[in-house]
């Protein structure tokens, strides 16, 4: 088995914007689970898994306020990068659903890609790769 990524754990406020954002973006993931538990602390936290059987975003209640914006210095995640088949399709669902493009990724041969920001300020990268050669999907002097 190879190793990969299988899910991100992030937490929100408002956690039914971060999902309607999810479920716009890639229309073949769903809801795969969720509910409410108890933390250590006694509090209730709500919790849903949006992806697919392979891997998913893990959101959770917990969050207050937003994260500080991408352009920031800080320690923590930048944004999630998530590969899909066509981003102009992608811009257009999003769009659609009322969510603004924030900027494109540079130009490069083998791949496009554009960034979203959710109201708490996480950052979603979408990338489309033109090419199956790992050696030009990966190509970092374009």
């Amino acid at each position: 088995m190879t190793s990969y990524v299988e899910h991100a754990n992030i937490s929100v406020v408002d956690m039914a914007h971060t999902t309607q954002f999810l479920l716009a973006a890639i229309p073949s993931w769903e809801v795969r689970g969720g509910g409410e538990y108890q933390n250590v602390d006694g509090e209730t936290v709500e919790w849903n898994h949006i992806g697919d059987e392979q891997s998913y975003i893990a959101l959770n209640s917990l969050g207050e306020g937003t994260q500080g914006e991408w352009t920031d210095r800080f320690t923590g995640v930048k944004h999630i990068g998530i590969a899909v088949p066509n981003v102009d399709n992608l811009i257009a669902r999003l769009s659609q659903a009322g969510f603004e493009l924030d900027h494109w990724g540079a130009e490069h041969p083998h791949r496009k890609n554009v960034y979203y920001v959710d109201k708490h300020n996480v950052q979603f990268e979408f990338i489309e790769y033109y090419s199956d050669k790992a050696e030009e999907r990966n190509d970092y002097q374009q």
